[in-house]
């Protein structure tokens, strides 16, 4: 026996009983409403029951409140610009008087003021005379000593006074005019028309501390003509450098050595001074 299947309970096949249609939904129109802007953001997120914030239907909208200057801020704005006004106008007024004005540029070569300390340059530097004794220990004011009047070597003894308040003596006491040296001829110091003059010295300190002679001493040979310098360092061993600092009462020896031409050997001089005192020379002819 055959069994035909009705339809599905519930659904009509013929239409008869189908459901209605949706009433349409009206939507609102987004295009005619109002922008949202970013007070309007804040106050959505936190809407109340009719969108405003933290508010009630009845209370109304909240408004934030917005910031403001107090007094005291607007009267130092105020004051800072009056301020600011007042070094321009200051600046520009300046500049109209200094080209009014037209002050003249200093002359580049313009002495230094009157008050202006001299420099060391400027200001030549004294030197303090020196005593002259003979053999006896007795001080000579004759002009003994002088370039003119030069003492005699192994009689006259020069003394000055130094920086440690002591006193440095200082005697020649030999004078070889034709001194010979082994290496003299090969190293080309001793040409055809000059000699070799060898000079004994004997240095004498008497004061405080200790005193280096080699720090305050200047030797040298000097004519009218020409200047000489001691050329004993490194022939001789015995020269002025060698001499260790002196205490009271203790005196050295040393040697200085000249090459001085043939023909000026009469008007030669042996010239002594330290760095404060004054020179003093000795004769050799």
């Amino acid at each position: 026996m055959t069994q035909h299947r009705g339809p599905r309970p519930g659904y009509d096949w013929d239409g008869a009983s189908a459901p209605a249609e949706p009433a349409p939904v009206d939507l609102p129109d987004r295009r005619e409403s109002e922008p949202v802007g970013p007070g309007d953001l804040g106050d959505s997120l936190f809407a109340g029951p009719e969108g405003v914030p933290g508010a009630s239907a009845e209370s109304g909208p909240v408004k934030h409140p917005g910031r403001r200057f107090t007094p005291w801020s607007i009267l130092a704005i105020v004051a800072l610009q009056a301020v600011v006004t007042v070094a321009v106008a200051a600046l520009v007024v300046g500049g109209v008087l200094s080209l009014l004005r037209g002050d003249p540029a200093p002359a580049p070569d313009a002495a230094p003021p009157a008050t202006q300390a001299p420099t060391d340059e400027q200001t030549p530097r004294t030197k303090e005379p020196g005593t002259v004794t003979d053999a006896q220990g007795k001080e000579l004011t004759d002009g003994t000593g002088g370039y003119d009047h030069p003492g005699d070597v192994g009689e006259h003894t020069f003394g000055w006074t130094v920086w440690t308040e002591g006193t440095l003596s200082v005697s020649a006491r030999e004078v070889d005019l034709e001194a010979t040296l082994p290496r003299a001829g090969e190293d080309g110091l001793l040409e055809d028309g000059f000699q070799l003059v060898e000079v004994t010295y004997e240095a004498r300190y008497d004061g405080p501390g200790q005193f280096a002679p080699v720090e305050e001493l200047w030797l040298a040979g000097e004519t009218d003509r020409t200047y000489f310098h001691d050329v004993a360092e490194g022939l001789l061993p015995d020269t002025l450098r060698a001499v260790k600092p002196l205490s009271d009462g203790e005196s050295a020896e040393f040697r200085a050595l000249y090459v001085v031409p043939s023909q000026e050997i009469d008007e030669f001089r042996l010239g002594v001074e330290t760095y404060s005192g004054e020179v003093l020379y000795y004769g050799v002819a």
